[in-house]
């Protein structure tokens, strides 16, 4: 329900106005004051008399999470934009160069409809260089109709004067915002009073034109008559504002002071006081210290007032008392969606066991994927007894730690986690086999890829889990951002059929276990190998079966790679525009998952196209740039994303970083023995090797891949005549590299 309209007396100071019209002419403007000076006040004044379409970001003063401030974001622009501010909000805040494209383009096409704002309140608060950085190239970008305002305290830190320089930045100077003794004289007549120049000039010493202090003094004359020098700042907020309310809005807004925004419900909850909303909507009509913005529909009290009241909060109120309004609000959080604002202001409260409880439920797993530093550093402040108590929640935060953070580290934890129930008498023999079981499941990853340990594990954990895991699910991301399973798994010479025969024969367990994680990999990982081996009608058949096998549990990963698979099965034919409208309409299916990973791995698969077809355009600028690190992709399957990246360097000619990349790549896939990526570097080093020295050189490269892949090696370089090993490399490459066998 639609708020009534403020009561609340503005000054209307022209040279201000006038300044915060560039705001339209450059990408960003800064409105740096200290606290009490009327900046936001000015800013959302400005907003609504030109009408400009914007969005308003208010940076709370215990946030150090750049995930929260992105949610928070997206959360705001999905009011009036819901499909650009779902898709932000499932990227995530954008911490590579993958994701600041995708981020820049949605914007670009948000401020494509019309000029929009972005306004950062409080920007003092985010003390975070990630976001710096993003300001820095969203400004540097000049997206044309996006226009960023940014109301800091002190000066960001940003390169503010290279960007002034540079054209990209408009500064309102800190001392505009001073009140001169002729403005102090308009804002007493605001308020229905004539004071004299003698007076104005005693205000304007007193308060050093500092706009929050007139406010106090004009309503303490208001009721006095009388300019009392002698009151500090509190003093005057507790004579001219707290005395005039009664003692249960007194103790609402104490317990109000620990947010930085609310909504009427949210106060309800955290006060526990049903009259709360009344005497918000009462207080905020009456005082310009508690305004309200009805695009959010949140109440925010002035930053002056609200370090009055949180010295209050800590002076009167015990400790526990404190603590529950910070458990309530956290709990808030949680229930409406805001699950890592939530955990941390539990973290707060000291409300240890409610986070365990948190990672006990499955729709922690996104959480996880899109927070990994912030969920280590909130883990870790958590008493290691508490942890104990919720076997299930330590064992998924060890589920996401060991493949995503760290896989020595996830180990020893599992260990510790393991020991610790096996030794203890209280826990029941059932549990201690649950743990167990789950603990086997998830070591499993440890030894990634080697695929006869992992499902041995698999098979042990099934036997002791009786086929059905608690940890484990569906909508477990399955492919680690790979678009190609050979890849990842293919890892002793020779044994690639193996390989396969026994992927077929027991991946069933750990499907089972999960739910239908994986469904359709079978036939997938068949279709991978007919496809190396040059049986395309049988690939073909395959593919299409772990399509229809996984999508009936959406079992996006693997259609993303049969789809990959039947595009390079199209190339091989030479079908290239088959192979194109394929991931087009891969594309489109995936559209509505707004997963970054998906998303991430997609790029990949258009871009190894596009190697083939030799069209640059194929490929997103991080993939073009080599921008790789870090990437949301889990680090199982980084190395791929540097072997596309090298197609577009053999397109561009540019053979002797290709040269130097071929040696990186190496060393990236040793690490876990990608014999395919060895063998796709291999060739490509020979072709760069024979671009710059001649086919001497090239030829001792060239036999490394033959001894790897044998005869598929030798087809590698072969321009596409429908054989499928010439889709390793562009079809107009030609015969670089003669070899004899």
């Amino acid at each position: 329900m639609k708020e009534p309209s403020h009561l609340h007396r503005i000054l209307k100071r022209k040279m201000i106005r006038d300044q915060l019209d560039h705001t339209f002419d450059y990408p960003l403007t800064l409105v740096v004051a200290a606290m009490g000076y009327g900046k936001t006040v000015a800013v959302r004044d400005f907003l609504e008399e030109t009408q400009a379409d914007y969005v308003w970001l208010n940076i709370e003063s215990y946030e150090t999470s750049v995930h929260i401030i992105w949610d928070s974001f997206s959360r705001q622009l999905t009011q009036d934009h819901p499909e650009i501010g779902h898709r932000l909000s499932s990227l995530g805040f954008p911490l590579n160069a993958a994701y600041r494209e995708r981020v820049i383009d949605l914007l670009e096409e948000w401020a494509s409809l019309s000029s929009k704002i972005l306004v950062i309140d409080d920007y003092h608060f985010a003390n975070l260089p990630e976001l710096d950085s993003l300001i820095d190239r969203l400004v540097r970008k000049s997206i044309p109709g996006l226009h960023i305002l940014i109301i800091p305290r002190t000066r960001p830190a940003i390169n503010v004067e290279e960007l002034k320089l540079k054209g990209y930045c408009h500064q309102l100077k800190s001392s505009l915002f001073e009140l001169s003794q002729h403005e102090i004289k308009e804002y007493f007549q605001l308020f229905g009073r004539e004071i004299p120049d003698a007076a104005a000039q005693q205000v304007q010493d007193i308060t050093e034109g500092w706009i929050a202090a007139v406010y106090l003094l004009c309503w303490g004359y208001l009721e006095t008559g009388r300019l009392d020098a002698g009151l500090d700042l509190n003093e005057l907020i507790s004579t001219t504002i707290m005395d005039r309310y009664t003692e249960d809005e007194r103790e609402m807004l104490i317990k109000l002071s620990i947010l930085d925004s609310f909504t009427l419900p949210q106060a309800v909850y955290v006060t526990e006081n049903q009259a709360a909303a009344t005497m918000i909507k009462k207080l905020s009509r009456d005082s310009s210290f508690i305004r309200f913005d009805e695009r959010s529909q949140k109440y925010a009290m002035h930053n002056t007032l609200v370090g009055y009241l949180r010295e209050l909060l800590e002076n009167k109120a015990d400790q526990t008392e404190i603590l529950n309004l910070y458990k309530r609000s956290g709990e808030w959080n949680i229930a409406n969606g805001f699950t890592l604002t939530g955990m941390k202001l539990l973290l707060k409260a000291k409300e240890y066991d409610l986070i365990l409880k948190v990672f006990e439920k499955r729709g922690i797993a996104r959480v996880l994927d899109t927070a990994v530093q912030d969920i280590v550093e909130l883990f870790e402040q958590i008493p290691l007894e508490v942890k104990y108590r919720y076997p299930i929640g330590y064992l998924t935060y060890a589920n996401f730690y060991l493949p995503r953070v760290d896989m020595e580290g996830g180990n020893r934890l599992l260990s510790e986690i393991e020991r610790y129930y096996q030794n203890n008498r209280l826990t029941p023999s059932s549990m201690k086999k649950q743990i167990a079981g789950e603990a086997e499941l998830i070591r499993m990853f440890l030894y990634f890829n080697d695929m006869s340990k992992m499902m041995t594990s698999a098979m042990k954990a099934h036997a002791m889990l009786n086929g059905s895991s608690c940890i484990a699910n569906k909508d477990m991301m399955f492919n680690f951002g790979c678009p190609s399973q050979l890849y990842l798994y293919y890892r002793k010479k020779g044994d690639m059929l193996g390989l396969v025969e026994f992927a077929e024969n027991n991946y069933r367990y750990y499907e089972e276990l999960s739910g239908g994680c994986g469904k359709g990999f079978e036939y997938l990982i068949r279709a991978e190998y007919q496809l190396e081996q040059g049986d395309l009608e049988q690939a073909e058949l395959n593919a299409n079966k772990a399509i229809y096998k996984a999508e009936t549990l959406e079992q996006v990963s693997i259609i993303i790679c049969a789809s990959f698979t039947l595009a390079r099965l199209y190339a091989a034919r030479d079908a290239f525009q088959e192979a194109a409208r394929l991931l087009d309409k891969l594309t489109e299916r995936l559209s509505p998952y707004n997963n970054p990973i998906f998303m991430d791995c997609l790029d990949l698969c258009y871009g190894y196209l596009g190697g083939i077809t030799g069209q640059p355009h194929s490929f997103a600028k991080w993939l073009k740039y080599g921008d790789m690190k870090p990437t949301e992709m889990f680090y199982q399957g980084l190395a791929f994303n540097y072997l596309v990246h090298a197609k577009y360097l053999l397109l561009e000619g540019e053979y002797l970083k290709l040269e130097v990349l071929c040696e990186e790549m190496h060393r990236l896939f040793s690490i876990f023995n990608n014999l395919l990526g060895h063998l796709h570097a291999h060739v490509l080093d020979a072709i760069a090797k024979h671009r710059l020295y001649g086919p001497v050189r090239a030829k001792v490269a060239m036999q490394q891949a033959v001894a790897i892949g044998g005869l598929m090696a030798l087809y590698c370089h072969l321009p596409s005549t429908g054989n499928t090993f010439s889709r390793f490399l562009p079809p107009w490459q030609g015969k670089v590299i003669k070899i004899n066998t």
